[in-house]
């Protein structure tokens, strides 16, 4: 996930919802945990992003489907390093040692938000980002799929995912 930041509160929401078409996770909340910020700043006549890594400016007008190519290849190569596996976020994969996983939709999620939050992260709270509409919270079948995440990671790429958990906080490791 990455804060979308713009100097134009319409364009920021026009281009969140592009994003959200495209199943990209982002967030507009600045106090959310976010593994970097595109900052979007509009002028007379251009757009400008700054990701990560580049910049990227283009004039206005311009189309939609060009400007979410351009986007979508400014932010896609973020990465970062994780016990010696490389984890792309935007394209919800991890590659270690020359091998490449893609994690499903769950598995991404458990992933992403612990690796958001280094000092560990309520099991609840990650229980109601994974399954927001249940009622009835069962740890069980959170603890099932960090098992599953465990070993398809071990399975695909021989990639050690070390967890604990401790009064309900749980923690990877990421040392």
């Amino acid at each position: 996930m990455f804060l979308l930041n713009c100097n134009v509160d319409f364009l920021n929401k026009y281009i969140s919802s592009l994003l959200i078409q495209k199943n990209i996770f982002h967030t507009l909340e600045k106090d959310k945990n976010s593994f970097f910020v595109l900052d979007i700043f509009q002028s007379q006549n251009e757009i400008e992003f700054r990701g990560p890594f580049k910049i990227l400016k283009t004039k206005t007008p311009t189309t939609i489907n060009f400007l979410v190519k351009n986007l979508l290849d400014l932010i896609s190569d973020f990465t970062l390093e994780i016990k010696g596996a490389k984890f792309y976020p935007l394209k919800q994969s991890i590659v270690y040692e020359n091998k490449e996983t893609n994690l499903g939709n769950i598995q991404f999620i458990i992933f992403s938000q612990l690796v958001l939050n280094k000092e560990g992260l309520n099991k609840i709270d990650l229980y109601k980002s994974i399954w927001p509409a249940d009622k009835d919270f069962q740890l069980n079948k959170l603890d099932t799929h960090l098992t599953n995440l465990k070993n398809h990671l071990k399975e695909k790429i021989n990639y050690e995912f070390i967890f604990s958990t401790q009064s309900g906080l749980i923690k990877i490791n990421i040392d």
